[in-house]
């Protein structure tokens, strides 16, 4: 059995390791992404460190303001747990 608070915690790196690189492709600092996406720097500073959980709504955000798609930030396909 899959422990929950692992699989958050890696899926929580996973964003915020995706998050860096595709700011960083795009040529963003934290404050312009940020910007872009209508929320705090130091926000999206902790969100990249994997140190905060986000809600969906955030994750769409962020990725409207790279251009990409949420799933791109997750880094993988889906993959239902038995």
């Amino acid at each position: 059995m899959v422990n929950p608070i692992e699989a958050e915690q890696a899926l929580r790196h996973r964003v915020g390791i995706n998050l860096r690189a595709l700011r960083q492709s795009a040529g963003l600092t934290l404050r312009k992404a940020a910007e872009l996406a209508e929320i705090h720097w130091r926000h999206l500073q902790k969100i990249e460190a994997g140190e905060i959980n986000i809600t969906l709504y955030t994750l769409v955000r962020l990725a409207c303001a790279l251009h990409a798609d949420a799933a791109a930030l997750l880094g993988h396909r889906w993959q239902p747990v038995n």
